[in-house]
């Protein structure tokens, strides 16, 4: 299995069994990572508004996807593998071709900053978490906001992130207040706050195998 991750100055990785990669092509920091299903090939997004591939066996780089217009907050693969879908600095949502490189739509519906995106195991849905406090439940065939999520806090300069959880049932957020949330993505009601840290809950997982949620918070722990 790989492993990716992201660090100041430009710099993505990606380590294996014994094996690691660096890859380094974003004029300024990298702020997302992301896997192809197939783990051949690896994504990052940064400060330079771009989002690159690579080629994960040689670390070359296979091409830059250019569209947004400030820098790139997060980045992920569907599925498939043939669509990658990216949220950014400009308030904007776009999707790309992963084999062309060409942007195939863009949602522009008033955003505050775009801090995260991720696709739901369906394919058809997107949630998106940006500044203006609120995180958008959208249906990706139509490009329309389905249901606005709020409880949480996410105004300040941290990048509180926001994912589905549960195979799609759930949303999970971090919280400036030191809460992470869990909404229903069905009615977009507020399931639970979940409490214990004394800083910024920046992001979550869930595991499914376990059926448990992970939180990463400033307060290091």
């Amino acid at each position: 299995d790989a492993v990716a991750s992201y660090a100041a100055g430009g710099v993505a990785g990606s380590a294996g069994v014994g094996a690691g990669l660096r890859l380094g092509s974003h004029e300024g920091d990298a702020y997302t990572v992301g896997l192809h299903p197939s783990e051949a090939v690896g994504m990052s997004g940064g400060y330079d508004a771009a989002v690159r591939l690579y080629d994960l066996t040689t670390g070359a780089l296979l091409r830059s996807l250019v569209g947004h217009e400030r820098s790139v907050s997060s980045a992920v693969f569907n599925s498939a593998g043939n669509l990658i879908v990216s949220g950014g600095k400009d308030a904007t949502v776009r999707f790309w071709d992963a084999r062309s490189g060409l942007c195939l739509k863009c949602f522009e519906s008033p955003l505050g900053e775009v801090t995260s995106v991720d696709l739901a195991p369906n394919g058809v849905h997107l949630v998106s978490s940006s500044k203006d406090n609120a995180l958008r439940l959208w249906d990706v065939r139509t490009a329309k906001p389905l249901l606005v999520l709020k409880g949480h806090q996410n105004t300040a300069r941290n990048f509180v992130r926001a994912r589905f959880a549960k195979g799609g049932t759930l949303v999970a957020s971090g919280s400036d207040d030191g809460g992470a949330f869990l909404w229903h993505a069905s009615s977009g009601e507020l399931a639970a706050r979940l409490g214990g840290h004394t800083d910024v809950v920046y992001d979550t997982a869930w595991s499914e195998p376990l059926d448990l949620i992970a939180t990463a918070s400033h307060d290091g722990l």
